[in-house]
């Protein structure tokens, strides 16, 4: 991977999801990367990776209206009033099963995830067999070697676009890891929400907006990066749909009512 980091850059989605028709003209990077600063959302401490690959119990507070967190298999809500209390983690979410329709959904192709298309099956023949985790950690690391070309903030390319482009930013490495899964029968969801960096557009210990995916291993929903090359409890959920735009209409707005009051690791009972 490039140094650059490939964290946070939701923007894209941010200008379709307000309305940015296309005859518009487009923000420069340099206006995109002004935007995307203001959504950063501070880290009460410096969180390290063996944290990260731990479990971290979150307190949140959203201003305005509550914000509506996704319960998942990685992500535990609790709301207590004032604040919500997000533990994120392995295995201690209590997200329902999905039904026959809902996989159906996460199967099929759409605008952006093209998992019929061609280019898309060729390219996710890359995944030879296995384990549902076995081919999507194949997956993972064939999107990283295919988009190794320009980060663009502006765009929200589709995945054959990002196939021909070979550059994006963590949109198209989650559109097109998405797709490529589809391609493989394996259903898939496109999670936006936050990511943790110890680094980025020079702030130090911010969540930014983030995109990954989440395929279904005939149990449960699990989490895949390709952009920051794996999930750990540094990512916080917002809101999860089948990877259209539409589909992440004001999280954007949640993000820059968030506040996160307080991090602190879990420690399981060996027992």
């Amino acid at each position: 991977m490039r140094s650059t980091p490939r964290t946070a850059l939701l923007c894209c989605a941010l200008l379709v999801a307000c309305g940015a028709g296309a005859a518009e003209p487009k923000p420069s990077n340099e206006e995109v990367e002004r935007s995307l600063r203001k959504l950063l959302v501070a880290s009460p401490y410096r969180i390290s990776e063996s944290a990260r690959a731990g479990t971290i119990r979150f307190r949140v507070q959203t201003l305005g209206a509550p914000w509506a967190w996704p319960e998942t298999h990685e992500q535990h809500v609790r709301n207590d009033g004032a604040t919500t209390e997000l533990t994120i983690c392995a295995d201690c979410g209590e997200e329902a099963p999905p039904s026959a329709e809902d996989l159906r959904r996460y199967l099929e192709p759409n605008a952006w995830v093209q998992s019929r298309d061609r280019r898309v099956i060729a390219f996710a023949r890359a995944a030879t067999g296995g384990t549902v985790d076995s081919r999507m950690n194949q997956l993972v690391l064939a999107v990283q070697r295919k988009l190794t070309g320009t980060i663009d903030f502006r765009e929200y390319r589709t995945a054959t676009e990002a196939l021909i482009s070979r550059g994006g930013d963590c949109t198209e490495f989650a559109i097109l890891l998405a797709a490529a899964a589809r391609a493989r029968h394996i259903p898939t969801r496109v999670v936006a929400g936050v990511s943790y960096a110890s680094h980025f557009l020079g702030e130090r210990h911010a969540f930014s907006p983030h995109m990954w995916v989440q395929a279904w291993d005939g149990r449960h929903w699990t989490s895949y990066d390709a952009a920051l090359g794996k999930f750990d409890a540094g990512h916080i959920a917002i809101s999860i749909g089948d990877g259209t735009p539409d589909g992440f209409r004001g999280e954007m707005h949640a993000i820059a009512r968030m506040h996160i009051v307080e991090a602190a690791g879990v420690v399981r009972d060996a027992g």
